[in-house]
C-alpha cells in the first residue's frame, strides 16, 4: 500500500463533490458529528488523494462534510500521492470494512469501485484482506449487476427496505418491471422473505393474467395514492395489506378458506389461555391447541372447556375438514 503523509489541510480546498471512492451512503444526520468536531476535534484524520491540484476523499466523507459545518478551516488527513487510484480504492473499502460490517449498499458500492480498477477474480482473491469477509466470483458479479440497476435500488437498500436477495431477484425481470417493483418497496417496508413472496407472487399473477405490474400495483390497496399520501401511511401496514392482496389474487380458493376457518375459530369464542392453530395452507391433517394455566384450578376450566369445544358445530366442522 502506498506510503500517506499527514498533512494540514484548508477544509476549502477538500472537493467533497468528488464521491469517486465514496462507500458510505450520503443520507444521514451529521448534527452529533459535528458537535463532537466542534468540542474535541477530529479523532482519526481522513484520508485523501491530491491530483489535479485538489483533494479528493477517499475515507472520511462525513468527518469532513460535519468539520466544515462546524466551522473548522483547517484539518489534518493522511495524504496519498496523485495516480494511486487502485490504492486509495482498497484503502476506501477497508477502512470502512475493518472498522465495522459494511451495510448491504456500502457492500455493492465497495464492489463497484472495486471493479473499475481490479476484475472479479482478483477481488474474490483478495476478498478477506480487503472485505474482512471472502466472496465468491458469482457473488460479486451478482452486486455489480444490481448496482447496474436504477439509482433508486441503492437508495432503498440505505433505507433498509429492500434486500441484496430480492435486488438479485429483480436483475432477471425488464427495465420497466424493474423500476415498478422499486416504487413498490419505496412505499411499503416488509421482510426479506416477505419481499420474495411479494416478487414471486406479482410476477406469476402479471403472467396469469397477462397484465402489467404497474395495473397490478394500482387495482391494489396502494392504487391511487399520490407521494404525499404515501408519506404519512403506515409502511408496515401497507405491507400486510398487499401481501393479503397478492394472496388473495393468487390463491382465492386457498384464501377463501382461510378466512372461513378464521371465522369458525372466532366464533368458538376461546379464551386468551386457549389458542387454536391450523395446518400450514391446509396441507397437513394436524391441527395444535395451545393452552396455558397459572393453577390447577384454571388448569382444570382449561379441560372443561375443551370438552365444550368437542361437542362445538363449527370446532367439529373445522376439526373435519368441512371448511
Amino acid at each position: 500500500m502506498t506510503a500517506t503523509t499527514f498533512t494540514d489541510i484548508p477544509v476549502s480546498e477538500i472537493d467533497l463533490s468528488d464521491t469517486g471512492f465514496r462507500v458510505t451512503g450520503p443520507n444521514y444526520d451529521i448534527e452529533p458529528l459535528r458537535a463532537s468536531i466542534s468540542q474535541y476535534g477530529i479523532m482519526v484524520a481522513p484520508l485523501v488523494l491530491y491530483g489535479e491540484n485538489k483533494y479528493s476523499v477517499v475515507s472520511g466523507f462525513r468527518r469532513v462534510e460535519a468539520a466544515r459545518h462546524a466551522g473548522v478551516s483547517r484539518i489534518t488527513c493522511r495524504v496519498m500521492p496523485a495516480g494511486k487510484n487502485l490504492d486509495a480504492a482498497v484503502a476506501a473499502v477497508t477502512e470502512n470494512a475493518f472498522s465495522r460490517e459494511l451495510t448491504p449498499a456500502e457492500l455493492i458500492r465497495a464492489t463497484a469501485l472495486l471493479l473499475r480498477f481490479m476484475d472479479a477474480e482478483d477481488i474474490s482473491k483478495n476478498a478477506t484482506s480487503i472485505f474482512n469477509r471472502p466472496m465468491n466470483t458469482g457473488y460479486i458479479d451478482t452486486l455489480a449487476r444490481i448496482h447496474d440497476m436504477s439509482d433508486s435500488a441503492l437508495d432503498l437498500l440505505d433505507q433498509n427496505k429492500i434486500s441484496i436477495k430480492a435486488c438479485k431477484n429483480l436483475v432477471a425481470v425488464d427495465a420497466d418491471t424493474q423500476t415498478e417493483f422499486l416504487h413498490l418497496f419505496s412505499l411499503i417496508k416488509v421482510s426479506s422473505g416477505i419481499q420474495m413472496e411479494i416478487i414471486s407472487w406479482a410476477k406469476e399473477i402479471c403472467a396469469l393474467e397477462k397484465i402489467s405490474l404497474a395495473k397490478l400495483i394500482q387495482e391494489s390497496p396502494l392504487g391511487g395514492d399520490g407521494p404525499e399520501q404515501d408519506c404519512h401511511r403506515d409502511m408496515n401496514a401497507l405491507g400486510k395489506q398487499f401481501k393479503a392482496f397478492l394472496a388473495q389474487r393468487r390463491f382465492p380458493v386457498l384464501t377463501a378458506a382461510k378466512d372461513k376457518a378464521r371465522e369458525r375459530i372466532n366464533r368458538l369464542g376461546l379464551d386468551s389461555g386457549l389458542q387454536l392453530s391450523v395446518p400450514e395452507n391446509f396441507e397437513g391433517m394436524v391441527y395444535a391447541m395451545q393452552m396455558e394455566f397459572k393453577n390447577v384450578a384454571e388448569f382444570k376450566a382449561r379441560l372443561y372447556r375443551l370438552k365444550e369445544l368437542a361437542e362445538h358445530h363449527d370446532f367439529k366442522k373445522l376439526v373435519d375438514n368441512k371448511i
